[in-house]
């Protein structure tokens, strides 16, 4: 998870707390991606977007709220001004907005604006009304960022790409090299084999106490691959904290020069197994609790109640939500979830399938709920 992203928007729902004032918001998803041929155009594509996409709900509005936010002011606080107090802070962005990201997030409510600009492609959209928080929350957990550390005879490359398995869509976040440090001497044979393994020993833990210290500083990583030079990628693996080592899904021939979209073709298949299997193991996990009695729930009602008693740690959904029941709640629920706390848990495929059987949507909880 990108947690900046996801601190932000709890900030955000804790700040719109009261529930109709979270349905007087405007969620919008703009693709802003500069490369995007589209988007380079004197007007860019995601500002036509935009432009029509607010006509439209201004169509739906009140003619008085329409005209008003050309001379509101953001200390207004009457009801019959909130969109053009969406509509005012809107505008103030945009005046000195600069794409950087590929997606630009924004929810704006009549008191606040929250913007984050995401490293991957998400689909235009927008509404006003009830916060829509799912894409987002989804992208946070779908796309997740990956550490993969590349090794030579000399020297190690460490890229972090953000990698979803469901888009041939990736961004790299650090692309960083590292040089080993020795000097070589005329020996005997023998001396010079002792003398390399040294080397390496000592270059493998050089480069772990760099990996470890990555981690420390970067919470956002879910998965380690490493590659290149296999035998020096095993030895570096041996010497890693436990809670990194643990995070390495793979030990991969990846070329030392591999581009980073090369890498990511290189790796998907791989990481997109190591999601898919750590989803199946949670849901059924989960699903076990909840049968025995224990600290989860399963179903609309047990996990709405728990919500309610702030009870829920981990909320699990299946993703596309496309069950009828939830759909016309979720992001109500989500925000329930975040407002609490709660960390929030997308499955697909598999996962997706058992978890609808039981009632398509589980919570792992910090106490049992009667």
């Amino acid at each position: 998870m990108l947690h900046e992203a996801e601190h932000l928007l709890k900030e955000f729902v804790a700040y719109v707390e009261d529930g109709e004032k979270r349905q007087n918001v405007l969620s919008l998803y703009l693709v802003v991606d500069p490369s995007e041929e589209a988007n380079q155009a004197d007007t860019p594509a995601w500002q036509i977007f935009l432009r029509n996409a607010l006509t439209e709900i201004e169509n739906q509005l009140d003619s008085e709220q329409v005209k008003q936010w050309k001379t509101v002011r953001l200390s207004d606080t009457s009801e019959k001004t909130e969109w053009a107090r969406v509509r005012l802070r809107l505008e103030n962005y945009l005046d000195s907005y600069r794409a950087q990201g590929k997606t630009l997030v924004l929810f704006i409510s009549p008191e606040q604006l929250l913007a984050y600009e995401l490293p991957v492609r998400l689909r235009n959209h927008i509404h006003y009304g009830w916060m829509q928080i799912k894409d987002f929350l989804y992208a946070l957990d779908e796309y997740e960022q990956h550490l993969i550390v590349l090794f030579a005879q000399d020297k190690a490359r460490a890229v972090s790409l953000f990698l979803g398995a469901s888009a041939n869509d990736v961004t790299a976040n650090l692309d960083q090299t590292w040089q080993r440090k020795d000097s070589r001497k005329t020996a005997h044979s023998a001396q010079i084999a002792r003398r390399n393994d040294e080397f390496d020993r000592r270059f493998a833990r050089y480069i772990a106490d760099e990996i470890n210290q990555y981690f420390v500083e970067d919470q956002d990583v879910d998965r380690v691959v490493l590659g290149g030079n296999v035998q020096l990628a095993h030895a570096v693996r041996a010497f890693l904290h436990p809670s990194v080592a643990r995070k390495v899904i793979s030990v991969a021939k990846i070329p030392f020069e591999a581009a980073p979209h090369e890498i990511a073709d290189l790796i998907r298949s791989t990481a997109y197994t190591a999601e898919r299997d750590h989803e199946l193991l949670l849901v059924q996990d989960t699903i076990g609790m909840a049968k025995a009695g224990k600290r989860a729930a399963l179903g609309l009602a047990d996990v709405n109640q728990a919500l309610e008693m702030y009870a829920v740690n981990l909320l699990i959904l299946p993703y596309p939500i496309e069950t009828p029941i939830l759909m016309g709640i979720v992001d109500e629920l989500l925000v329930k979830a975040l407002y609490s706390g709660s960390q929030i848990e997308f499955v697909r495929g598999e996962a997706a399938e058992l978890l609808l059987a039981e009632g398509g949507i589980a919570a792992q909880l910090y106490y049992t709920v009667n």
